[in-house]
């Protein structure tokens, strides 16, 4: 099919300098995306929304792209981001009634999370996750190897945030079910729509809990401290919500959140045992219950080591008293 370029792109080509316009694209008379006829005056495509791409991938127009698509106020990331504190219910609830344009989807957003939270922890296990962190935070007993406890700790948190992901598909369904049956009386939302609010609900935490992260990484105390709060964040933002979206008053909202966690609490026992047995005999946890095994071996080995030595000192000292003794006999009887 023949390509052209349009009029004023024309004019534009033949000021260009000649190492200018080796960078511009011919201007192709059909989508690149979905291989829909275009106008010469379309620039976007009227059957995908595709924008029409005028000038060769480069620097500028790449760093263009990536303003327009994130950094720019109009953004609908931004947007949802926002909207998300102020009127919750215009993004969950117009999303579930059909609104796709104006705020991200679900999904969409859900994925921004997973990024964002991916790069703060690959950031935070690469450069911040040492064994000092774990010694400020431990308060060991008299009985406990400090560093066996550190290491044990430290193979916990690397087994959660490699399968993070995985709990996470794990849990919103389960917050769903949940939310469902405590809602049962209300009949606004069913089971995929409680998921859609739960979707926007743990991106949103998940976002503004790795913001706090980035913001506090150079302090483990910080993190230590931080940890205990995000909990009682994403309580509360869910509870918030909730109410935005139910209509609910202050008593409600209790009752409904004491009956959450009494829900929780019950299915929690079946659903996450049901959980753990899948990935255990899925093979998931099988590293990390090696790691646990090989650092219950060495605390096992250095213990036997500390009693053995602990031992030959004993022996040693009575053997060195018994030596003393008898030099102090031998020395009076002469």
């Amino acid at each position: 099919m023949e390509e052209q370029l349009l009029p004023e792109e024309k004019e534009k080509v033949i000021k260009q300098p000649k190492k200018k316009r080796e960078q511009l694209s011919v201007i192709s008379d059909t989508c690149k995306n979905c291989n829909s006829q275009l106008n010469l005056d379309q620039a976007y495509c009227p059957q995908c929304g595709a924008k029409r791409m005028y000038n060769r991938l480069n620097w500028s127009n790449l760093t263009e792209d990536f303003v327009d698509r994130f950094l720019n106020i109009e953004n609908n990331f931004l947007k949802t981001f926002f909207t998300l504190f102020k009127k919750p219910e215009d993004v969950v609830g117009g999303y579930i009634d059909g609104m796709r344009k104006r705020y991200l989807s679900a999904f969409s957003y859900f994925a921004i999370s997973l990024t964002i939270t991916g790069l703060y922890t690959f950031v935070f296990r690469k450069w911040f996750l040492t064994d000092d962190m774990f010694r400020e935070s431990i308060n060991a007993a008299n009985d406990v190897n400090v560093d066996d406890t550190v290491q044990a700790t430290k193979q916990m948190m690397n087994w959660i945030f490699e399968y993070q992901s995985i709990l996470t598909f794990f849990n919103i369904p389960f917050y769903a079910l949940v939310s469902k049956l405590v809602f049962w009386n209300y009949k606004k939302y069913n089971f995929i729509e409680h998921v859609v609010i739960y979707l926007y609900v743990y991106s949103h935490t998940q976002i503004i809990a790795s913001i706090i992260g980035i913001i506090f990484i150079w302090s483990s105390i910080a993190q230590v401290i931080i940890s205990p709060l995000l909990m009682f964040l994403y309580v509360g933002y869910t509870a918030y919500v909730l109410t935005r979206l139910f209509n609910l008053t202050i008593e409600k909202i209790i009752l409904k959140t004491l009956l959450f966690g009494v829900v929780f609490f019950v299915l929690g026992l079946v659903f996450f045992g049901l959980s753990g047995w899948i990935l255990y005999e899925l093979g998931v946890f099988d590293t990390f219950i090696e790691k646990i095994k090989d650092v219950q071996e060495s605390q096992k080995t250095l213990k036997e080591a500390s009693k053995v030595a602990i031992d030959s000192l004993k022996v040693d000292s009575i053997k060195q008293l018994t030596k003393s003794v008898k030099d102090t006999i031998l020395l009076l009887g002469s």
